[in-house]
């Protein structure tokens, strides 16, 4: 069988032989050629760099913008989420169901949105001094409230589609979402930020292995495996909430302007969110390695 390296000889040494060119000139452009190993990896200085700038990008960009990317992600993870009861609903599962679900989130990442869990991590670029408190504030508020909006936009959609069926004849999706929102809002003010804390420590864990990762395939990897396991063990994710809560009080008749109910849970898990997204980021090694880099320069 040829190799890979024998190939690629052959393919020098034609190159080469009508040519006249030298043998130092082969082994040149082979050595070259050698060397050239794909890293699937950014570095850490790398890394570094494209975290402050995705910060600096994110303090700067315009509230309308922010709140329009805001609005997407929260359908998109409403995808997601609709992809997770109709999971649930032909008895597949929270492992599957989390998988489905995490489709919501490479969509965020992929194609770009602006999501309040993700966005924790500019906390680097506030400690580093890259931009004011302030701005983050303002980036969190925008999007947080933008991903409220396109969480209940995507709740009335999939509802006045007759997509769970009718009240009081709901198919099997809707008895889904009816008993996932039943069963969030009876968790505790205590149970809702434990699981929230656990929930985004692994939602930075795949942003940050996403943003690391060179190539489309690798970043999907990179998100699809700790979102799937924040879901099948029960974690719970404020965006996520936006749509699974509204979606679920519709299908039992509860109209939207009676829904405050849904702050309930939304604010325990909001703080262990926060909690969570902060712990990864200032705990792990490597994310001090990188602050104490951006301190000292490394741009």
């Amino acid at each position: 069988m040829i190799t890979t390296k024998q190939r690629d000889d052959a393919s020098l040494d034609h190159m080469y032989q009508d040519g006249g060119s030298s043998s130092s000139a082969k082994n040149f452009v082979r050595e070259i050629s050698e060397n050239q190993k794909y890293d699937p990896k950014l570095s850490e200085k790398e890394f570094s760099k494209v975290i402050s700038n995705i910060g600096v990008k994110k303090a700067n960009t315009h509230i309308w913008q922010l709140f329009l990317l805001g609005v997407l992600s929260g359908i998109y993870v409403s995808f997601g989420g609709q992809l997770f009861l109709n999971a649930m609903a032909n008895g597949m599962g929270n492992m599957v169901g989390g998988l489905f679900f995490s489709i919501g989130l490479v969509l965020v990442h992929i194609a770009g949105a602006e999501m309040f869990t993700g966005n924790i991590i500019m906390l680097v670029g506030t400690i580093t001094g890259l931009f004011k408190v302030k701005r983050l504030f303002r980036n969190w508020v925008t999007v947080y409230s933008a991903n409220l909006t396109g969480g209940i936009l995507m709740a009335i959609l999939i509802w006045k589609a007759g997509l769970l069926g009718e009240f009081g004849h709901l198919n099997g999706v809707g008895k889904a979402a009816s008993t996932l929102a039943a069963s969030k809002l009876s968790l505790s003010f205590g149970q809702c930020i434990l699981r929230g804390i656990l929930c985004n420590m692994l939602v930075i864990l795949a942003l940050i292995m996403a943003t690391m990762a060179r190539d489309i395939i690798s970043k999907v990897i990179c998100v699809v495996l700790p979102i799937t396991t924040f879901v099948a063990c029960g974690f719970e994710h404020s965006i996520a909430n936006m749509f699974f809560l509204p979606l679920g009080l519709l299908a039992d008749g509860v109209p939207l302007l009676k829904q405050w109910v849904i702050f309930s849970n939304l604010i325990p898990v909001t703080i262990g969110n926060l909690i969570g997204g902060m712990a990864i980021i200032l705990i792990h090694p490597n994310r001090i390695k990188q602050i104490k880099l951006l301190r000292r320069g490394v741009r």
